[in-house]
């Protein structure tokens, strides 16, 4: 696998100390249907459903757009046949095909049989949905407060091995967009509309999925979330799923400065055996609420 040299090397995930012994012992990890987020217009239940006649129109525009920038566009793989066909009509028309592109722009479109299509199809995958939330940070003190009980938990690191079957070389950035209701645009619109449908799901799945809103409120692009979105598996029911880790890749385990050293004891006494390489780290806090880590082991 080819790697991409800014990944990066290691991931965190937050949690409770009960959560922790249960990740140590049966080294797995919990992935959630989007039910489970905090934030309920998390992961978009439709993916448009104010598509007015503006909106429309200015899709229409973005496609014949795209079927016009590039002769590169008509060879595009996985593209419909009804784009294929648009971009060779174009290209018919040579060094006169600025007048026909305009043309083309002045006749009325209603998309909305394909869009209600596709939010079907959406609504359907989204049941399955199964999304592992990571951060690329180890000391940020919003995380440490919401899901590691406020210090008293714990945060695992997994380390991105440059194995092919390492899970987290896949993992991508959250996108914090500005509105609430901003999960696809008439960009993103226009070349969805130009794919054949199953490749139109796999682009809305990730755009849908790593988009997040920037809300002052509650500050969500604080945490620098990653994710790695998947499914469930056939047999699979609930919104929740424990799926299997390799041992190799608990890289090391932080624990909480507000955490009881006997709990603290009960954790470091399962890092044997598979996980007799995993390093251990307690949180300490300066005056000024800086944080840094105290090896234990």
């Amino acid at each position: 696998m080819n790697v991409n040299p800014n990944h990066p090397k290691s991931f965190f995930k937050y949690m409770s100390a009960s959560t922790a012994e249960k990740v140590l012992k049966n080294r797995t990890l919990r992935w959630s249907h989007p039910i489970e987020f905090d934030d309920t217009l998390d992961v978009a239940q439709v993916c448009d459903g104010k598509m007015d006649r503006n909106k429309q129109k200015q899709i229409h525009d973005a496609i014949i757009d795209l079927a016009a920038s590039s002769p590169a566009n008509l060879n595009k793989r996985n593209t419909n046949k009804i784009f294929k066909c648009l971009s060779s009509l174009i290209s018919l028309f040579g060094s006169g095909k600025s007048s026909a592109i305009s043309e083309l722009k002045k006749g009325s479109v209603d998309i909305s049989n394909s869009i209600a299509e596709i939010n079907e199809r959406w609504k359907e995958i989204r049941n399955d949905f199964r999304i592992l939330c990571l951060s690329i940070e180890k000391d940020n003190h919003h995380l440490w407060n919401k899901y590691a009980e406020e210090h008293k938990g714990v945060v695992i690191e997994l380390a991105c091995r440059d194995s092919s079957d390492s899970p987290w070389l896949i993992a991508k950035p959250v996108e914090y967009v500005n509105e609430k209701n901003l999960f696809i645009t008439k960009e993103d619109w226009a070349e969805i509309s130009i794919l054949e449908l199953k490749k139109a799901v796999e682009y809305l799945f990730e755009k849908c999925t790593l988009r997040k809103a920037k809300d002052n409120k509650h500050k969500w692009f604080e945490q620098n979330e990653w994710r790695i979105p998947s499914f469930c598996r056939h047999h699979e029911t609930g919104t929740i799923s424990d799926y299997g880790v390799n041992p190799n890749d608990f890289s090391a385990v932080y624990f909480g400065h507000k955490m009881d050293f006997e709990t603290q004891d009960d954790l470091l006494s399962l890092l044997v055996g598979e996980l007799g390489h995993v390093s251990a780290f307690r949180c300490e806090l300066d005056s000024s609420q800086n944080i840094s880590f105290r090896k234990l082991n």
